[in-house]
């Protein structure tokens, strides 16, 4: 039961955040942020093709003309130029706008040799997705002419190979890039948030305790209290402000192509898959306890320090415990039912960002949320506990910050 005390701490924390401006343009943000994350990857992927001005050198004399014919069926305009123009000039038409790129053939081109592309269209998706299905088929056309194969043999070669890799755990089948992003984007969300706001609360410790506020608080309440009520205030914010981003998150993935439309995109390749209800509650689970577990040290390093300047070296060891979580995302996405991702899933330092994530990608059931859950409460417990105690003695002690030793005696106080 929460007492008096701690409850009005609460209120205050909560209040004061919730009122701010930064605040209010983060929780508008979010949203805009989660409509930004899937209408801008489709209009980049949209631009660049249609009208691209390209010249091209060929070296091997055979390649130049079927090129530029299957170019200009996709709306491309190609030139013909000669094969030894020097690089440094087509280069120079890029840069004066004269044309989009260009495309210089080696010699060896159909025995592997470089055919390569340059231009200021480069890093667009289309461009890049275009320029290999054109050369391949010229090419492998090109190869098929040169060993004297019949036009059904030619026609029989150049079919489309048909691939489609999906993302399943025994239930329906879903893209496996778009599975990746939204477990992605779920972890990268609680890294933010439980970073963001267990900073805060380290903060506004330091502050109130270098501006000489806590003496007059401490003498009005518990330390207790007041680290508890702290932590509840900011972490209401912050669940206010996750669960908006949420919400809004799920409507974007159910509407995703209603809303492309109205930015004239079209969504195009694998469905985005939806994010149930189920998912959102472990998602604001896994928030609320990975919060407390690294407020209450944020908490307590605050309390052992007596001014700003010193936060960056205790801030420091607490946010690169939370980094090495996020550095093994990529470890998680590629073998969400492998043992290295079971075991860091259930290891609390990292199960906040890293079973979420596992979890959406179904590498984890929920009896394996469950555990990892449990192991959670239990070591967010024991970490509360602990950093009361530092927490007690540390806000009322000033000058030199106190060493691991002084830390252990102040545990066992």
């Amino acid at each position: 039961m929460i007492d008096r005390d701690t409850r009005v701490i609460a209120k205050r924390e909560f209040l004061e955040r919730v009122r701010s401006k930064w605040f209010v343009a983060g929780t508008l943000l979010g949203p805009i942020f989660m409509v930004a994350i899937v209408l801008i990857p489709a209009l980049i992927a949209g631009q660049g093709g249609e009208g691209t001005k390209v010249q091209i050198a060929d070296k091997t004399g055979v390649l130049a003309e079927p090129l530029a014919k299957a170019l200009r069926d996709e709306q491309w305009h190609p030139e013909i130029v000669a094969p030894d123009t020097p690089e440094t000039t087509l280069l120079e038409r890029v840069r004066t706008k004269q044309l989009n790129g260009f495309i210089t053939i080696a010699p060896d081109a159909l025995d592997n040799g470089l055919i390569h592309y340059q231009g200021d269209n480069g890093s667009s998706q289309k461009v890049e997705r275009t320029i290999f299905r054109v050369v391949r088929k010229v090419v492998l056309r090109a190869r098929g002419l040169r060993q004297k194969l019949t036009p059904s043999q030619l026609d029989d070669m150049m079919k489309e190979v048909n691939v489609l890799p999906e993302h399943t755990t025994g239930k329906e089948a879903v893209s496996g890039l778009a599975t990746f992003f939204i477990g992605y984007i779920v972890a990268f969300i609680l890294y933010m948030a439980i970073t963001l706001y267990g900073v805060s609360v380290m903060r506004s410790v330091v502050v109130e305790k270098t501006s000489r506020v806590m003496e007059f608080m401490v003498a009005a309440v518990k330390p207790r209290a007041l680290m508890g009520g702290k932590i509840l205030g900011v972490g209401a914010a912050g669940l206010l402000q996750i669960t908006i981003w949420l919400a809004m998150g799920a409507i974007t993935l159910a509407y995703r192509d209603e809303i492309l439309g109205l930015f004239g995109a079209s969504g195009g390749g694998a469905a985005l898959p939806p994010v149930d209800a189920i998912q959102i509650a472990i998602v604001i689970v896994y928030f609320l306890l990975g919060y407390f577990f690294y407020s209450a040290l944020y908490a307590a390093a605050g309390a052992s320090v007596s001014s700003e300047q010193e936060i960056q070296q205790v801030q420091m060891p607490i946010t690169m415990l939370l980094v090495i979580g996020i550095i093994c995302l990529q470890m998680i996405g590629n073998d969400p039912r492998g043992s290295s991702s079971a075991v860091m899933t259930m290891v609390p330092l990292w199960s906040p960002m890293l079973m979420p994530m596992r979890y959406v990608l179904g590498g984890a059931t929920l009896t394996d949320v469950g555990i990892s859950l449990a192991i959670l409460a239990v070591s967010t417990y024991l970490v509360v506990r602990a950093a009361a105690k530092i927490y007690r003695v540390g806000i009322l002690l000033y000058g030199k910050r106190p060493g691991l030793r002084e830390l252990v005696r102040w545990l066992r106080y």
